[in-house]
């Protein structure tokens, strides 16, 4: 049977007794992830934030779950408030943007008629956890819709690219920029003091600890996909994760009928919706949001699109369980 190195050394690791540990099998709570950060920020704020929390979501109204995101994503109370109160204002278009970055379905993925792609061939990761940035930080966003910031909050990657002199006068170019920014950070550092060089991509134990999403942490795990059984845990963990709000990132790789070059993680994509019997991801490198089936994820499916073309799933990027 062909083979990918990630497969090999997840099944090492369980005849040693370091297995993936399996999601939990009820979920916490029946609220959301960000309702229930929105209600933890209204718990603990004196009385007069808790007030403006609660006014900027009634202001809201049906999209109260960007407000939702834009607290758990930490941004303070006042930028919080500034959305809230100038969000009819910013126009369908932008709103839209805002509210669903990462797509409503499967097709081209377009923000004011720029497609989503990576900027080049290093940056598959870079461009994926810019989506699920934006899917978690209304705020940043924003900024690669309008380049605008709210009562004075700028996100630190706004921020970063500001100061490496980015040019960002357009979608496209903060889209871009924002790539740079992420691709940068983590590629620094990857190898304790050394850097990771940038032209081979990015590395997965950087997007687990490089990753900001609502404050949480993220755990990577090898993808043995030689079983159902074997793979059927991860699948549920990510489906989990979805549930909740949280997109899931995944390294493809080829195996070894293609190459011996291919064994190992080659692309990033992004799980983005449970779609039942299989998953809806963003591929950066079409720069689209298409379907992938849970019967393509086995050796000898062959390559796939939603993959960026290679064949087999190497590497999930998954929230740690807050149990832990």
């Amino acid at each position: 049977m062909a083979w990918t190195l990630t497969a090999l050394a997840a099944r090492a690791a369980g005849l040693v007794g370091l297995s993936e540990r399996r999601p939990p099998e009820e979920p916490a709570s029946t609220e959301g992830l960000f309702e229930r950060a929105f209600q933890r920020a209204v718990d603990r704020a004196a009385a007069a934030d808790a007030k403006a929390l609660t006014v900027s979501r009634d202001q809201m109204r049906d999209d109260a779950a960007v407000l939702f995101r834009a607290v758990a994503s930490g941004a303070p109370i006042p930028a919080v408030a500034a959305l809230a109160a100038g969000w009819d204002g910013l126009g369908e278009a932008t709103r839209r943007i805002v509210s669903h970055p990462s797509g409503e379905d499967a097709g081209p993925l377009e923000w004011a008629g720029v497609r989503a792609r990576q900027v080049d061939q290093t940056t598959c990761g870079a461009a994926t956890m810019g989506v699920m940035l934006m899917v978690g930080d209304p705020f940043v966003a924003l900024w690669v819709a309008t380049g605008r910031t709210l009562a004075g909050y700028e996100p630190a990657e706004a921020m970063h690219a500001e100061a490496e002199g980015f040019e960002a006068l357009t979608v496209e170019e903060r889209w871009h920029a924002l790539q740079r920014v992420i691709h940068a950070q983590t590629t620094a550092s990857a190898l304790g003091p050394v850097a990771w060089p940038r032209s081979l991509g990015t590395p997965p134990w950087k997007v687990d600890e490089s990753t900001r999403f609502a404050g949480l942490r993220f755990r990577g795990s090898l993808v043995d996909d030689s079983s159902p059984d074997r793979l059927a845990p991860l699948l549920a963990h990510a489906r989990r994760a979805l549930g909740d709000g949280i997109p899931v990132p995944m390294f493809t790789a080829g195996d070894s009928s293609l190459g011996i070059d291919s064994v190992i993680p080659r692309h990033v994509v992004l799980l983005v919706a449970n779609a039942g019997t299989g998953f809806l991801v963003y591929e950066p490198g079409a720069g689209a949001v298409l379907p992938l089936a849970d019967s393509d994820l086995h050796p000898g499916a062959g390559r796939l699109p939603a993959l960026g073309h290679w064949s087999r799933a190497a590497w999930l990027v998954l929230p740690v369980p807050r149990r832990e």
